[in-house]
């Protein structure tokens, strides 16, 4: 009864949400009050969705992970930073792994990461900047920015490469930094090499809420709709069997699953997306087609493989998985043969339900590889460790969904959430990279942890 009674504030919460600034993704200061900063659910601005994802200061004496509660911390440091204006770009530097790690970890800056790699020409739309301030297009995961004496220092850097390229700019770094400290949620990290990587670990233990959500779907019509409304409707075919419902028209295709809540999308005819840039943006229009809820969608990864550009729900600075097979939203923007590829979720997050669970101890990232690595795990071949909330519907109600704390390990090109790895004979396991599933694993973000079975047990998390 009482989550009954939680599920139906909530939905007068979200009505709430829908016109007011909120803890989400939206900044409460600072707030830009041009049209185009006032942004509905469905239309987010390609800035708000390749935004960095996390922030972290380190002073004279601490390297933190910070995150505001209160309002939308990186938003409002890019609204200072769309006021500077950059120098040229330098040429870029080749480090060796030691020394590209120690830039990372470097004293008096404050550092903004993307989940993967994003290009120059996207960064200077997203912080309007001139994008002929740098010779030609390039990439890059993350950006630190640094004070000298009487300007600031903008690195770009790339984890694959271990590279970096430099600008000098004149702005505020007060400004910033008052932002930052005034985060209401910071935890110590550092960061290590880790088998060709860079990892971020978590040094010591903390307390992470899990939350419940609730959850709506969205209708087949509404897809339909969106993604096929400029046909006739008389046109549009559909055939239903005991895997889901297809729609047909033309070279367009629309599959909706009967169960996992996973939707499919194809069309011939689109213009080919060459370069990383085109194929960001074009994924971009194509979210918007789809027509869900984004308030809380952001860029998690990029295939090189495939082209293919993903996308999850964050909470709180954190991914969501498990929602579906493929994450939140997975597009491959036109190919050579102008085949255009999605698949979605038509189950949204819409507002948190009150909830009587209990914090959860995260330990220390370190501790979760020596665990592994004592149960028969090789540390060398431990690749990447992320933490993030499982997406677990809730037992009482298929409205509401329990977003829980979960450690997740790609070992040998197989992701899997830590739980699982624990109950895993480590001889059983083999290189996924040898195997069939070499492509589908390719992501460095790896959209393969959805397919992580949804257990019940956090080891791991607390």
């Amino acid at each position: 009864m009482t989550l009954i009674i939680a599920v139906a504030i909530s939905f007068v919460l979200t009505y709430l949400i829908m016109t007011h600034n909120t803890v989400f993704n939206r900044p409460t200061q600072d707030v830009n009050s041009n049209a185009d900063a006032v942004q509905t659910d469905t239309m987010q601005s390609l800035g708000d969705v390749y935004l960095p994802i996390r922030v972290i200061y380190h002073n004279d004496d601490t390297e933190k992970l910070v995150y505001n509660r209160k309002n939308n911390l990186m938003s409002n440091l890019q609204k200072q930073m769309a006021k500077w204006s950059l120098a040229k770009i330098g040429d870029p530097t080749k480090l060796n792994t030691k020394d590209y790690v120690e830039r990372i970890n470097q004293k008096n800056t404050i550092m903004m990461i993307y989940p993967d790699r994003i290009t120059w020409q996207l960064f200077a739309d997203t912080f309007k900047q001139k994008v002929k301030q740098s010779a030609s297009d390039f990439v890059f995961d993350r950006l630190s920015v640094a004070q000298g004496k009487d300007q600031l220092t903008l690195t770009f850097m790339n984890d694959k490469t271990d590279t970096i390229r430099q600008a000098k700019v004149k702005g505020n770094y007060s400004t910033l930094t008052k932002l930052v400290k005034g985060a209401d949620f910071t935890v110590p990290v550092k960061y290590i090499a880790m088998n060709k990587t860079v990892q971020m670990l978590f040094t010591e233990s903390f307390r992470m809420n899990p939350y419940s959500y609730l959850v709506a779907y969205t209708p087949d019509n509404e897809f339909v709709n969106n993604l096929m409304g400029k046909v006739d409707s008389s046109s549009i075919k559909s055939r239903s069997d005991s895997d889901g419902t297809e729609y047909t028209s033309g070279s367009q295709k629309l599959n909706v699953a009967k169960s996992g809540h996973l939707v499919t999308y194809s069309e011939y005819g689109k213009k080919q997306a060459k370069t990383m840039t085109e194929k960001l943006e074009n994924s971009f229009q194509t979210l918007k087609q789809v027509g869900i809820t984004l308030r809380n969608i952001r860029y998690f990864s990029y295939d090189d493989n495939t082209g293919s550009i993903s996308f999850r729900n964050y909470v709180e600075g954190f991914p969501v998985f498990q929602q579906t097979t493929r994450g939140a939203v997975q597009i491959t923007p036109g190919d050579s043969t102008g085949l255009l590829e999605a698949s979605f979720a038509n189950s949204n997050l819409q507002v948190p339900v009150p909830s009587d669970q209990t914090a959860i101890a995260v330990q220390p990232t370190q501790n979760v590889i020596d665990t592994l690595v004592k149960q028969g795990y090789h540390r060398n071949r431990i690749e990447r460790i992320q933490l993030g909330y499982r997406w677990q519907m809730d037992k009482q109600t298929d409205q509401v969904v329990d977003l829980i704390p979960t450690y997740y390990v790609r070992y040998y090109g197989q992701w899997q959430s830590y739980a699982t790895w624990l109950k895993t004979d480590p001889n059983t396991v083999t290189d996924a990279d040898d195997s069939a599933q070499k492509h589908a694993l390719s992501n460095a973000q790896a959209n393969a942890v959805d397919r992580v079975q949804q257990e019940a047990d956090t080891s791991g998390v607390k």
